[in-house]
């Protein structure tokens, strides 16, 4: 089992040369650049310099995937990989936490068609240790790796397909920031009928911090840091090609013109209450699921159609 701080590549890091990358790169005044050499000299210059030169002729079996551990999502669970499969996902690493629902039965059709590969998970607080298995054991299965939850649904808006969208990026960026976008209940107080995309229209608008998700080539994952970002060897870029010196769980000011990561954070007023009486994947019953947090959760500033048009492709998608 990976403990906090791993690293996901194929050689081993020291203290000491993590601590030697910090005091070499501590006069270096650009943020953006401190963070992208640190990252080179945590890795090693001769192990960055081949993995650089790996990358320009290596042949990924899928060019994205997503990983994600999930725990009774069978009611959400069809509709989540089928909007990915439309939006350039080619493969998914699922890890499921003790769930006791319908999950392997509606798992099963994309298991047999090779989209879905599934992995049984049991035991308390097992996201990290989920993810960090994940990233090092198909690191060299995709180019690039979404680390997302299944309430979150990442948006290529003005690209057909999310790898349309990476292939826009700038040379060197080795993890993609996404923002959080959101979403309410949109006046659901009942689970409705029909899909997330198309009941939960409504989400919070820029001034309001939110989080962030990423996209990451895990070849040069230098230091797994939470969920949400990692530390890499090369630059990590918003939506832009911004390269960023300073990353925090709100990414201010948020940009998602091109790309988003919509958070379906609470659905209906009953799903989100429902969801606190039962264990989550972090190990934790979710005391704070109250209906005080779900009113200060519950944003709904700006309801558009972006995911419209994604709605209808859904209902008509056909396995194949």
């Amino acid at each position: 089992m990976w403990a906090k701080g791993v690293f996901m590549s194929d050689f081993i890091i020291s203290n000491a040369q993590k601590k030697w990358a910090k005091i070499a790169t501590f006069l270096i005044p650009s943020k953006v650049y401190r963070k992208k050499l640190r990252g080179i000299l945590t890795m090693g210059v001769g192990n960055y310099i081949r993995a650089v030169r790996g990358e320009r002729n290596a042949k990924f079996a899928h060019e994205l995937a997503v990983l994600a551990v999930m725990k009774d999502e069978g009611a959400y669970l069809k509709e989540w990989l089928d909007f990915h499969i439309l939006a350039g996902v080619e493969k998914f690493y699922l890890y499921d936490n003790e769930s006791t629902d319908n999950t392997t039965e509606i798992l099963k059709p994309y298991i047999e068609r090779g989209i879905v590969e599934y992995k049984y998970w049991p035991g308390r607080a097992q996201q990290n240790p989920v993810y960090w298995d994940g990233l090092n054991r198909h690191k060299n299965d995709a180019r690039w790796i979404a680390v997302i939850d299944l309430d979150e649904f990442v948006v290529p808006v003005q690209n057909k397909t999310i790898t349309e969208f990476l292939h826009t990026l700038p040379r060197g960026a080795r993890e993609l920031v996404m923002t959080w976008v959101m979403y309410g209940s949109s006046g659901h107080v009942h689970k409705p009928d029909g899909l997330v995309i198309e009941n939960f229209r409504c989400h919070a608008d820029r001034t309001r911090p939110a989080g962030c998700k990423s996209i990451v080539n895990p070849r040069f994952i230098t230091r797994w840091a939470n969920p949400h970002i990692n530390e890499v060897a090369g630059f990590i870029v918003d939506e832009n090609g911004k390269k960023l010196g300073r990353i925090d769980q709100t990414n201010n000011p948020p940009t998602y013109n091109k790309i988003r990561c919509n958070h379906y954070v609470t659905k209906s007023f009953d799903e989100y209450m429902s969801r606190g009486t039962r264990m989550a994947v972090s190990g934790r019953i979710a005391p704070h699921r109250t209906p005080e947090r779900f009113r200060m959760n519950d944003m709904n500033d700006i309801c558009d159609p972006i995911m419209d048009e994604w709605a209808a492709r859904v209902k008509a998608f056909k396995l194949k």
